[in-house]
């Protein structure tokens, strides 16, 4: 078994899993979760400043080199938005979100893989089982849900183990959009009693 980002109650179920199941005891490597090829930023911004700000982060720290990009959104309009604007800047970049289909999302993810698309503007329904070495820039346009969101979205840069960089662009009104969507996910009694049914 592999996992990156288990905590340690994920990781007890899996061993008592194995010991109860299949009278196996695993043994337990653990690699720590330090990245030293990574560099954390966290830049404060206004709602109006963002484009201009991802468009500067890219020309500033993707142009010379061969890598690519990640641009981490909340919501799938900001993913479609962000992906526009950054074609209109002359960016090969696409928007992926939970929203497109199997096909559409699975070409974006090989063009993305090849290196004919450099930047993904994606929410978090992108990066599992994507392992491409060569991502030098995660950027956060919104805040994640959670610190372990942003440590699993982040730790996608610098797979080959070079330097990459990690950069958080933080509008506190993004505090607000992140609690809306943490409330639209939560199940009331209404959607018990529908289940019930």
């Amino acid at each position: 078994c592999f996992t990156a980002t288990a905590k340690q109650d994920v990781r007890d179920e899996i061993l008592d899993y194995f010991r109860a199941h299949l009278a196996q005891e695993l043994a337990l490597f653990e690699g720590g979760v330090e990245r030293n090829n990574l560099q954390f930023e966290v830049q404060t911004i206004g709602s109006n400043e963002k484009y201009a700000r991802i468009q500067q982060l890219l020309t500033e720290r993707l142009a010379e080199t061969d890598g690519s990009a990640i641009v981490y959104c909340s919501t799938q309009k900001n993913t479609e938005d962000v992906a526009a604007f950054l074609s209109q800047q002359y960016w090969e970049a696409a928007a992926f979100h939970a929203g497109k289909d199997a096909a559409e999302k699975r070409h974006i993810q090989e063009s993305f893989i090849d290196g004919s698309i450099r930047v993904i503007a994606a929410t978090n329904a992108f990066g599992m089982g994507i392992d491409k070495d060569n991502v030098r820039l995660v950027i956060h346009a919104d805040i994640p849900g959670s610190l372990e969101n942003y440590l699993q979205e982040a730790g996608r840069a610098g797979r080959d183990r070079e330097a990459a960089e990690c950069v958080l662009l933080f509008d506190e009104h993004d505090i607000e959009t992140q609690f809306k969507l943490s409330a639209a996910s939560q199940i009331d009694q209404r959607d018990i009693a529908q289940i019930l049914r």
